[in-house]
């Protein structure tokens, strides 16, 4: 009976694996698609990074004068990704759409599982995982997403995945509805295994997206505000150690330095967020609002997985359309939650409707059956038409972002460029060339660079923003004139770029040198010369006597030379009232040697490191970047956390065979 059981469960499981799976099968044999300006750019290139570079992923100097590796973005799926490639020999490209497409056919499968675990049944667990698959409550809500979509029936989450590139963002809620249902599991079984399942698929969903973090914590809380116990102080205690469980094994992506920075740059991401004081009482009255929830529900005698249903559909429904309906912003990116409103309205539906489906006679359940199934088929045809004009593939050596990369790995190696928009995020899939910009700006270690390229962007005096690109170590910047083929043509004043050097011109794309005394990142200089006031990005009076040490001949010159991705020399000749100022973004995990003996390292006001060699003649110094006490703290809580999980599922299961053993003995 239980192999039955089991064996309809998972026949109804692929069936929703294979419905989706049909919209998405020609990815698994296209490696880059039309849509150039989707940021899959940007994972693609931290996949082959990861190709090109593991296990040495300390730091990643390609992005934003070099940042923490931790910080680039969560990482599981590029891990993946890059594992696929690896173990297949694929391109990353074509790894990130096979990886991703089967993301996307897995999310209604685990929705499924999850409203089924929580007592939906299998038949409207199964006919709403079906509703998520199809059809997107979002669209009948908010005009944009509906025009966005192509319809009232367009396939909003294929929309995402791929002109926006939101694999991340779908792969953490492929996890999210997971975690749901084991914590439910764990919570109600209490065994070994189901708590260390639980907390490693909340860590996968937080490894994944910070969207999909923020929307599992919301779910988690509203699972325990459900009530499915009695006792619920015991429920809230052990979910606490669950979450707690899931945030060591996440700890080295989720440190306290790394929270700080996605705290720092989130709201300066996708339009400025600032709170204001009628800002935090709409957040109070939001908060107060699910034990509210949950106490009307408990009167109207709502049974408890109905109850968290509401909860979570409630949560994520205000967030997003808060946004699209009211303009308000809880949160930074608040638009972005309508894609867990959808798969928050098809869990509560399942949740809500399941007993009065369960009570049905078997002839009128499946007579329902049957005419949500007919009523699906057009929509799902309709989406196999809308997928096959979506999923076209690109001749990618012909694009600028392919050809300007490659001109930049092969003639300019190693030399810090900056690059607009699209050839931005495609630049890390084609080359290790570093660039002052990068692919994911929430993970910005020096958050004054957030300024000093929208300076670059949107100003108009060519003096300050190449006086920035010089203070920043930039040899290069991309030109992006009106016929370029770059996607977004970000800058604002393109013609100003027209009085530096050409480097290299194809067509319409061209690349303009930036004038500097040297091509080094090491730079020698006094103390007086550093910046010690906050710099103001529209004009250059603070970086002034910086920028002047940086062209000053009488100052000796320092060569520098990558030896790791986290490991540097320079050489200079030095004396000891000189200082090294490195055009590397300034990190506590960052260390300076001379002949093995510790030097002093700072950052300064640009957020750039500074060395205090005490040299007086030729002198070396050693740059190495080890994470600080921090990450390697979180790595070995990490390494214990799943080792004792895995031990403690030995130790249950060793004890639940001597009890069997003793059961089957009596």
């Amino acid at each position: 009976m239980r192999f039955r059981e089991a064996s309809r469960t998972a026949a109804a499981a692929l069936a929703l694996f294979c419905i989706n799976a049909a919209l998405v099968w020609r990815l698994f044999r296209i490696p880059y698609t039309q849509y150039m300006g989707s940021i899959e750019a940007a994972y693609v290139g931290l996949a082959r990074y990861i190709v090109a570079h593991f296990p040495d992923l300390t730091w990643f100097p390609l992005w934003y004068e070099g940042t923490p590796y931790p910080d680039t973005y969560p990482p599981l799926l590029h891990f993946v990704v890059a594992l696929m490639a690896a173990v297949a020999r694929i391109s990353p490209a074509l790894s990130y759409h096979v990886v991703t497409a089967l993301f996307y056919a897995l999310g209604p499968v685990t929705v499924f599982w999850a409203a089924w675990r929580l007592g939906a049944g299998r038949a409207p667990a199964w006919l709403a995982a079906l509703g998520y698959s199809l059809v997107s409550p979002s669209c009948f809500l908010v005009r944009e997403v509906r025009v966005d979509s192509g319809g009232w029936f367009g396939p909003r989450r294929l929309q995402t995945l791929l002109p926006y590139g939101e694999g991340p963002h779908l792969t953490s809620m492929v996890f999210l509805p997971l975690a749901i249902g084991l914590l439910h599991v764990a919570l109600t079984k209490r065994r070994p295994h189901y708590y260390v399942l639980a907390g490693l698929a909340l860590a996968a969903t937080v490894l994944s997206n910070w969207i999909g973090a923020f929307a599992l914590a919301l779910g988690a809380g509203a699972y325990l505000l459900a009530g499915f116990e009695a006792r619920p102080v015991r429920q809230w205690a052990t979910a606490g150690g669950l979450a707690g469980y899931a945030y060591a094994v996440a700890l080295p992506f989720v440190a306290p330095s790394i929270v700080a920075t996605i705290r720092a740059n989130a709201p300066l991401v996708g339009g400025r967020f600032e709170p204001s004081a009628a800002h935090f009482a709409i957040a109070a009255a939001f908060a107060a609002g699910f034990p509210l929830l949950a106490w009307a529900m408990r009167r109207l005698s709502l049974d408890a997985a109905a109850r968290f249903g509401l909860l979570f559909l409630y949560g994520m429904a205000f967030i997003a359309l808060a946004a699209y309906w009211g303009r308000f912003v809880l949160l930074p990116q608040p638009q972005r939650y309508h894609l867990e409103m959808d798969m928050a309205f098809w869990l509560a539906l399942a949740l809500v409707a399941g007993p009065a489906f369960a009570r049905l006679p078997r002839r009128a359940a499946v007579g329902v059956s049957c005419i949500l199934l007919v009523a699906a088929a057009p929509i799902w045809l309709r989406q196999l038409r809308r997928a096959r004009d979506m999923e076209k593939p690109v001749d990618i050596e012909a694009t600028a972002e392919y050809r300007v990369s490659r001109w930049l790995g092969q003639h300019m190696p190693g030399r810090r460029v900056f690059a607009p928009g699209t050839i931005c995020f495609w630049m890390t899939a084609f080359s290790d060339t570093p660039m002052m910009n990068g692919g994911f700006d929430n993970g910005m270690r020096n958050v004054l660079l957030q300024y000093i390229i929208y300076q670059e962007y949107f100003g108009d005096k060519l003096e300050v923003g190449l006086g920035w690109l010089k203070a920043y170590g930039v040899d290069a910047i991309v030109g992006g004139d009106p016929p370029s083929g770059e996607f977004y043509h970000p800058y604002a004043h393109p013609g100003k770029l027209h009085a530096l050097p050409v480097l290299w011109r194809d067509a319409t794309e061209v690349i303009y040198g930036v004038p500097r005394g040297t091509t080094s990142l090491a730079h020698a200089v006094h103390a007086s010369d550093l910046v010690t006031a906050p710099p103001i990005s529209y004009e250059l009076t603070a970086a002034r006597a910086y920028l002047a040490a940086l062209d000053d001949p009488t100052l000796p010159p320092a060569d520098f030379r990558w030896t790791g991705t986290g490991a540097a020399r320079i050489t200079a000749r030095l004396r000891p009232e000189h200082l090294l100022s490195v055009q590397v973004t300034f990190d506590e995990g960052w260390h300076a040697t001379v002949n093995g003996a510790p030097r002093r390292l700072w950052g300064d006001k640009l957020g750039q490191i500074v060395v205090e060699p005490r040299c007086d003649g030729p002198c070396t110094v050693n740059l190495a970047y080890d994470g600080g006490n921090e990450i390697k703290l979180a790595r070995a809580v990490s390494v214990l956390a799943l080792a004792g999980g895995g031990f403690w599922i030995l130790l249950g299961s060793i004890r639940w065979r001597k009890r069997l053993d003793s059961a089957t003995t009596k």
